[in-house]
């Protein structure tokens, strides 16, 4: 009986686990290295140090001398799959002249920073015209130096012969905020949600362990001392099992049985009402069988579908004191008047 009342328990929330590990495990393994990266932080990308060697890596830089914006990705946000305004700026590309290196680089802001950009371009223009030179500070970047290809590569060589400046074999790319082209906030919060997950699977599987059947078969035990181990073995023996429910002649047990999972046992006895239904939990639908105690506790239990609920609400109909049925009639009776609801059945069980 333990054994397979235990079975029953650990089957019963594994694929809950399982499911719980992977979303979690996905998560950290899609942004575990830039979590890792972002908690190291940044390395200056200093003059001395060739762009070769810092290729994919977690930099900080400071552009000083932005020539012109040669790419901007817009996005357009929908509200229930229609669109709320049209496309927006959501980031800004730029070339920008490395000082230091004597080469173009490309810089990728998010479009609420496209005005510091285009203020420190001025500036650095200003600076020509006058003949002046450019105040010390620029614009801060963080972010992987990537390479530049595809689309964003050819924009990038226009842009650079538009103003005549040669274009290197290797054109290396910051993007802002960016860490192995994901954002700083979806790796924090896509982290976060892995993290909530395994939790969530370290939280079931500590639980289900808590609430062991020879725990709850003991608890039952110590509540019930006119019954012993034996008797429950006997009756679970010849009982009749559906769908993880075994209903015996004195006792139905199922490792699956609700509401709180600190339950296995019930006397048939003090069953007064079984019935069936489903719930409705956003798009997904879950189906039940109720028990109703004679103390007035529910227990309940969640199977894959209503015939596997009327299954088990049939085989009730053995118990001359136990109402069987869903009709909501006899819901509104057990509510506003219990004794008349005892007198349907339950009253007649010792004749």
């Amino acid at each position: 009986m333990l054994k397979k009342l235990r079975m029953g328990q650990i089957m019963d929330s594994l694929w809950i686990i399982l499911v719980c590990l992977a979303m979690g495990g996905f998560m950290f393994w899609k942004m575990g290295p830039g979590l890792v990266t972002l908690i190291k932080g940044t390395e200056p990308l200093t003059a001395e140090k060739e762009l070769s060697e810092m290729e994919g890596r977690y930099v900080t830089w400071e552009v000083a001398y932005p020539v012109d914006e040669y790419m901007e990705t817009t996005k357009t946000t929908k509200v229930n799959g229609v669109s709320t305004g049209g496309p927006k700026k959501y980031r800004s590309s730029w070339i920008v002249i490395d000082g230091d290196r004597g080469i173009c680089l490309s810089v990728e802001v998010p479009a609420k920073r496209f005005d510091e950009m285009m203020a420190q371009s001025d500036a650095f223009f200003d600076s020509i015209d006058a003949g002046t030179d450019l105040k010390d500070g620029g614009v801060q970047v963080e972010g992987s130096l990537d390479i530049l290809e595809g689309e964003d590569l050819r924009y990038f060589k226009q842009m650079a012969n538009s103003y005549d400046f040669p274009v290197e074999d290797v054109v290396y790319h910051i993007r802002d905020g960016s860490v192995y082209g994901e954002t700083k906030t979806n790796i924090y919060g896509l982290s976060a949600i892995g993290a909530f997950f395994i939790l969530i699977a370290l939280f079931i599987l500590a639980k289900t362990l808590n609430n062991s059947a020879k725990k709850l078969v003991d608890q039952y035990l110590s509540a019930h001392p006119g019954v012993t181990m034996e008797q429950l073995e006997q009756d679970f023996a010849a009982a009749q099992e559906i769908n993880k429910v075994w209903v015996g002649k004195r006792w139905t047990f199922s490792p699956k049985m609700g509401p709180d999972s600190k339950h296995l046992i019930f006397d048939n006895d003090q069953l007064i009402w079984v019935h069936s239904g489903s719930v409705r939990r956003g798009r997904s639908i879950n189906f039940y069988v109720w028990w109703n105690l004679i103390d007035g506790s529910e227990r309940q239990v969640s199977l894959s579908s209503e015939k596997k609920c009327t299954q088990v609400m049939e085989k009730y109909n053995q118990f001359a004191h136990v109402v069987v049925g869903n009709n909501p009639e006899y819901g509104s009776l057990l509510r506003n008047d219990k004794q008349a609801f005892l007198d349907l059945k339950y009253r007649n069980k010792g004749e």
